[in-house]
């Protein structure tokens, strides 16, 4: 391997002019000697040591992405199809600013607050934290951090800033498609009743009592976390399911699940139950009905993230705290229409 020595012998300079233009502080050392020196490095192949620069400098150049779930729908947190999208997201966003990406385990604060203090990280993007856990990770340690779908209520103990979506009017703008061709009595189908799955609800509630009805609490299904047991879930209620005639999920994956389910127990979608999910990731136009979803853009909501959390680095004014992208209705499939 090319030591920095070697290069200094070849050039004939010293190990402090080769340390200096490989790190980019090149104000003192001649054109010529730049160009030696790079030449060399790229006929080379040299790849710098990075870790004496994370240390050494102001800036480690590291953004740390949190995860504070191992798990989502019943899998590991990164074969979700939200996770994989919005970290591809961040990444690319990162690289072109000049950041690096590190991914860290978030169910425990202090491992947390050690990993980023021990490598330098410049700031995190937080996922999946409630208030508890960003005012305890706020109390041990002073890094600029970026909520990702967090609803901190006003008394939060510390300031915030939340890159988000317009859930209400997601779920609002399911709620008036459903109720609009007859699905009166639909069912919201989610893993939680916080954050974002209660607000999707809310705007689910508000348009089925449109026309005057009631929706009661009752229609808000929470549904388990584990997958096998969420096949059980269907079978057990399988009467009220197709009493109702149509379930609203608060997921894609949880939406594309069910209509396996009820395919492969000759119940056809949409013909005696309609289905919708929310997200729109991929698999939902390749699915058979393709799924009527809520549109997010995950990449731009990575992209934002990345965005905002360097302007908080450099110490840039940001716009707003509480950012909420807009969504929209995407019409397939999976609903059956029947216009009332």
């Amino acid at each position: 391997m090319l030591k920095i020595q070697d290069i200094a012998d070849k050039v004939g300079v010293s190990r402090t002019t080769v340390s200096n233009v490989i790190h980019g502080k090149t104000k003192k050392v001649s054109q010529e000697t730049i160009k030696k020196i790079s030449d060399i490095l790229t006929e080379e192949g040299y790849v710098p040591n990075k870790m004496p620069m994370i240390f050494s400098e102001k800036a480690s150049k590291i953004i740390g992405i949190v995860l504070g779930f191992d798990i989502a729908h019943g899998r590991h947190a990164l074969k979700d199809f939200f996770i994989g999208e919005f970290l591809a997201g961040t990444q690319i966003s990162a690289q072109k600013a000049g950041y690096y990406i590190m991914i860290i385990d978030g169910s425990e604060i202090e491992k947390i607050a050690d990993i980023a203090s021990r490598w330098n990280i410049d700031g995190l993007i937080i996922l999946g934290f409630n208030q508890d856990k960003y005012n305890s990770l706020k109390r041990i340690l002073n890094k600029n951090m970026v909520l990702v779908d967090a609803y901190p209520s006003k008394n939060c103990d510390y300031n915030f800033v939340n890159v988000g979506i317009d859930d209400f009017s997601g779920g609002e703008q399911i709620g008036k498609h459903l109720l609009e061709n007859g699905f009166s009595k639909a069912l919201f189908m989610a893993e939680t009743k916080v954050d974002s799955d209660y607000y999707r609800w809310l705007g689910f509630k508000k348009a089925m009592e449109s026309k005057g009805d009631f929706c009661s609490k009752s229609r808000y299904i929470i549904i388990p976390s584990d997958e096998k047991q969420r096949y059980k879930f269907y079978e057990q209620n399988l009467s009220l399911f197709l009493k109702a005639g149509a379930l609203a999920f608060s997921s894609d994956i949880t939406a594309i699940e069910a209509i396996n389910y009820f395919q492969d127990n000759g119940i056809s979608v949409p013909n005696q139950i309609s289905i919708t999910g929310f997200d729109d990731c991929f698999y939902a136009s390749l699915l058979r009905p393709h799924l009527t979803t809520v549109h997010q853009d995950i990449s731009e909501k990575a992209r934002l993230s990345i965005e905002i959390l360097i302007k908080m680095i450099n110490n840039m004014p940001i716009d707003k705290v509480d950012n909420k992208s807009p969504v929209y209705l995407v019409c397939r499939q999976s609903v059956k229409i029947n216009k009332i």
